[in-house]
């Protein structure tokens, strides 16, 4: 039953008696029921004498028992049959009033000591499903709890990792006097840095879809921060899209480059770096795969004379053209119509697994 969803009445009745059938009591509560069942069953029965037809002496000892079975103990079940048993004989078996052993007699009682075991078998093997069911949910939460933990604390380790590797270059492009190199430690810093926040906000143990909008806006806000610009203004427009994490991984590298690419070359000559990012997202075709297209615009000088995406030496075009092929897609650069840049993605979403299931929303 999926948590949160609308119960039927019977998954609640099937639930309560299993709540039940589980439920330990005390022993003046086990008197209780059983004196209180022994008690109804036969003045029940007392009160149907002349309506029932002959044949009928345990008519109303049997529901005595399931319920004592179920509501009190095995002991206290076993005790309201044998105490049902020996009044039906003594007042509803001929000869009435009497515990006289007759051939009637000893069918009759054999056939209710065969109905009330085998209720006693069912409810007891029931009884202990559903305990070591219980039992079974406990070890497993507790595993999925651990699990949690431990995962927990690897991302945890990996992204301080990196971190860590990431101060170090800070550290070493301090000491640089050469402006390029400078500059080479500086870029590497910060992918590293994005690829820690990437791993900080992608991995979970229990997420395994993700909505792309929500994800490119969370990561590329991180990216603008951690390349410490000055006076960027981004803007996110993103359609929905549900993206396995094997997905999820090189489309956020792809746009943490490209965002970084216009941070450091699509500032115009006065006022802000705007960069407009955009992912539209066509509907599915008869195979289930879905074509995407990312677009992330800058209002700068625009792109060099005769540049050739496939000849360019920049670490950040390359890593994004590269990882593009993992998505079955194609990045280009052209100049806007208006100036700037325009890097567009176009790529493809491989349908969703039967295990990955429908997109979770973060």
């Amino acid at each position: 039953m999926t948590q949160g969803a609308p119960q039927s009445l019977t998954d609640r009745l099937l639930h309560g008696l299993g709540r039940a059938l589980m439920a330990r009591r005390s022993v003046r509560l086990q008197v209780a029921l059983a004196l209180t069942a022994i008690a109804v069953s036969t003045a029940l029965r007392f009160a149907l004498d002349r309506a029932l037809p002959p044949g009928f002496p345990f008519l109303t000892f049997f529901p005595a028992v399931m319920l004592t079975l179920v509501f009190a103990s095995l002991r206290a079940g076993l005790a309201v049959g044998v105490a049902c048993g020996l009044i039906a004989w003594y007042f509803f078996i001929e000869p009435l009033n009497s515990v006289a052993i007759t051939s009637g007699a000893v069918l009759a009682l054999g056939f209710y000591s065969l109905i009330i075991a085998t209720d006693v078998i069912f409810i007891t093997a029931a009884g202990r499903a559903l305990e070591l069911r219980a039992a079974a949910e406990r070890r497993a939460s507790g595993l999925a709890h651990a699990r949690s933990l431990m995962f927990s604390e690897l991302q945890h380790r990996i992204s301080n990792n990196l971190s860590t590797v990431a101060a170090l270059l800070r550290l070493q492009s301090q000491q640089v006097s050469d402006e390029t190199a400078r500059q080479a430690l500086v870029a590497s810093q910060t992918r590293i840095r994005s690829i820690s926040l990437l791993q900080r906000r992608l991995h979970s143990p229990d997420m395994q879809t993700l909505d792309a909008a929500d994800y490119l806006r969370e990561v590329l806000h991180d990216v603008v921060q951690v390349a410490g610009a000055g006076d960027v203004a981004l803007e996110v427009q993103a359609d929905s899209l549900p993206l396995p994490h094997d997905t999820a991984v090189p489309l956020g590298l792809i746009a943490s480059e490209l965002v970084m690419n216009a941070i450091e070359h699509g500032a115009p000559a006065q006022g802000p770096t705007r960069i407009d990012v955009s992912l539209a997202v066509a509907p599915a075709a008869r195979d289930g795969r879905v074509a995407a297209v990312l677009t992330i615009t800058d209002g700068g000088p625009g792109l060099p004379e005769g540049f050739d995406l496939e000849a360019t030496d920049s670490l950040g075009l390359i890593v994004a053209r590269q990882f593009a092929t993992a998505l079955n897609g194609a990045l280009s650069l052209a100049r806007g119509t208006t100036g700037g840049t325009v890097a567009r993605l176009d790529f493809l979403i491989d349908p969703l697994s039967p295990m990955t299931g429908p997109p979770t929303s973060i």
